[in-house]
């Protein structure tokens, strides 16, 4: 028996290490095919990237996913020092030369990246559900962007302080993200006046009818939105306004908990009877009441109508799974400065950002197995808390092993070497803690004088 369960743990920790050397491979299998390339230039009838040069597209595609928050030029001149193993950083390739290469790169480059990454963990990886569904949530958040000229005619300029008269240029972005996983899905930038819905919209292709659940903020429950939602098959799970909805305030009055409610499209949302080829405006919600110990009551609206699969008791735990997604943006905006960019023009901009995006993937990934580990050594520990990994350590890590991993294919001794770090350099989990949010105004980053 005991030599079978052995086995168990064995072929369990082969898989975890497995479906890691598979993500790694597809990642480099991709960028070095010949159809990526062609798909990455900014004109597809160019020939850029084809000829032998210092900086070819697998080299400027890892440079920018390092997030670049140093001066170009230092950054470059690093680079190189670990593309050459030299001893020393030694001009090779100028800014302005890098700055001729990015110009004829697509920024969904980034995005084919993260899809192949994030199709290949979900494939391979023993990867973390909730009740047999993958916890999905959406949540938007804005940039401040450089001052030029293709940003504003791409994303417009927007009036800021008490006269409206401060012009900045300022884009709103959403991110699918998977709060058990920490992988990042899809992620979506566009001007600061689109709507947070209409963003979300874009995210549903990467959603899986009845295999998801989706956890939304209280800033997009609408009719429209639940009702394609309902048609799509999608199951969701979202905060509803104390004071907007009159059934919401029906229950609180009336002191009901857990209600199956039937709401109608609204007739200003008809054409969406004509898209989902119905007649039938009407649609089934449920609604609960969680009582919270410092925030009062919360009001959630879930389709999922069976008790069974989800009891009254288990929504205050699973709504609190949503606030994993702002500690992912907290990773974004701090560790990983999403809002300093590399460049000052609209095509710098999106490039950033979806590298980021594809960089924040691949730390999840590889970080996996080592918090599964962690996770399995605490059932047996004595410890009084349990332990997690340092996201921002392992973050910093992926950002000194890339070159290695990706243009070197020092695969195996990287790999060692991060869960090494990650693995020794883990926090404490104190349950309960809960702190008020203090919202500071900030100031953009001075791209003129970045750090050494």
């Amino acid at each position: 028996m005991y030599e079978m369960l052995q086995e168990v743990m064995q072929e369990k920790r082969t898989c975890l290490v497995r479906f890691r050397l598979n993500y790694i491979n597809r990642i480099i299998m991709c960028i070095e095919d010949e159809h990526y390339v062609d798909r990455s230039r900014s004109h597809q009838d160019s020939k850029h990237f084809t000829r032998k040069r210092k900086l070819p597209l697998k080299y400027l595609i890892i440079f920018i996913t390092q997030s670049l928050t140093r001066s170009i030029q230092r950054e470059l001149n690093s680079f190189y020092q670990q593309v050459t193993t030299a001893d020393f950083s030694i001009q090779q390739v100028t800014k302005g030369a890098f700055t001729q290469a990015r110009a004829k790169l697509k920024p969904e480059a980034f995005v084919e990246l993260n899809r192949v990454g994030i199709a290949s963990f979900y494939q391979d990886a023993p990867y973390k559900k909730w009740q047999g569904l993958r916890l999905l949530s959406v949540d938007g958040s804005t940039l401040v962007l450089p001052k030029h000229k293709s940003v504003a005619q791409q994303f417009g300029t927007t009036g800021f302080g008490p006269d409206a008269d401060s012009k900045k240029s300022v884009a709103r972005i959403s991110m699918l993200y998977d709060v058990l996983n920490f992988t990042t899905l899809d992620a979506q930038i566009d001007r600061y006046d689109s709507d947070e819905r209409a963003l979300l919209r874009r995210h549903l292709a990467c959603i899986k009818p009845g295999e998801d659940l989706v956890l939304l903020d209280r800033g997009y429950p609408s009719l429209a939105l639940m009702f394609e939602l309902h048609h799509l098959g999608i199951h969701y799970c979202m905060r509803m306004g104390d004071h907007w909805w009159l059934e919401v305030r029906k229950m609180l009055k009336e002191g009901q908990k857990d209600k199956i409610v039937t709401f109608a499209l609204p007739d200003t949302n008809k054409e969406l009877l004509t898209k989902y080829n119905t007649t039938d405006k009407q649609f089934k919600c449920r609604l609960v009441v969680v009582d919270l110990p410092e925030a009062g009551q919360q009001v959630l609206c879930t389709s999922v109508l069976q008790r069974r699969i989800l009891p009254y008791d288990s929504f205050a735990s699973l709504y609190h799974y949503r606030w994993n997604i702002e500690e992912g943006y907290k990773l974004y905006k701090s560790r990983i400065q999403l809002e300093v960019f590399s460049g000052k023009t609209a095509l710098a901009v999106k490039q950033d950002f979806f590298a980021r995006v594809f960089m924040m993937t691949t730390m999840a990934v590889l970080a996996f197995p080592v918090e599964e580990k962690i996770r399995q050594e605490q059932q047996d520990s004595t410890r009084k808390h349990q332990h997690k990994i340092n996201r921002t350590n392992a973050l910093s890590m992926v950002k000194e092993i890339i070159v290695k991993v990706f243009i070197h294919k020092m695969i195996e001794p990287a790999m060692k070497a991060f869960d090494s770090i990650v693995s020794a350099t883990t926090e404490i989990v104190r349950p309960n803690r809960k702190f008020n949010r203090h919202k500071l105004k900030k100031k953009p980053p001075a791209m003129n004088y970045k750090q050494l």
